[in-house]
């Protein structure tokens, strides 16, 4: 399922430009229900916050990467190390859930991967990350980030879920 949302939500994401002159951030709400705003890397790599339906604990983080990451599994992710630089900063080692094209973070009961995103983001201006699919194999992407602080509070009230901390 969550293939078919984010493929829509590429598509939307294409369609739409930053929505402040200050902002790298698109808008898109979908017919569905679902609602996001995402950033777009050079190599086209995709950096998403949505929900797929407005309630609490409902809005995740994905990053959509121009080439497989993990052979397809409809029923299942796989837990896979990801790094993330914000800014100049230090590098943050995470891991995150790993479907066939895309890694996401998300705020559920053990796994509080979203938060920790999230503080990271919202006073950043570039993103740098390197996915580890598999072993000795890494796929790297940066996207801008300018304005994800209000993109993240947009999101958060369009979804009518709380803005968790790290």
């Amino acid at each position: 399922m969550r293939y078919l949302v984010a493929g829509a939500a590429i598509v939307a994401l294409a369609s739409v430009g930053a929505q402040a002159q200050n902002s790298a951030w698109g808008f898109f709400e979908g017919g569905d229900g679902s609602v996001g705003a995402g950033v777009q890397s050079a190599d086209g790599s995709q950096l998403i916050l949505k929900c797929d339906k407005p309630g609490k604990g409902t809005v995740y983080a994905a990053i959509i990467a121009k080439e497989k990451l993990v052979p397809p599994n409809n029923t299942r992710f796989q837990m896979r190390p990801i790094e993330l630089r914000f800014d100049t900063g230090a590098t943050v080692e995470e891991r995150y859930r790993f479907y066939e094209q895309m890694a996401t973070a998300v705020n559920q009961t053990t796994e509080k991967t979203l938060p920790r995103l999230l503080a990271g983001l919202s006073n950043a201006q570039t993103l740098s990350v390197r996915m580890n699919p598999e072993r000795a194999r890494w796929v790297e992407t940066s996207f801008n980030v300018t304005g994800a602080k209000d993109a993240i509070t947009q999101i958060f009230q369009k979804c009518q879920d709380e803005i968790p901390t790290a």
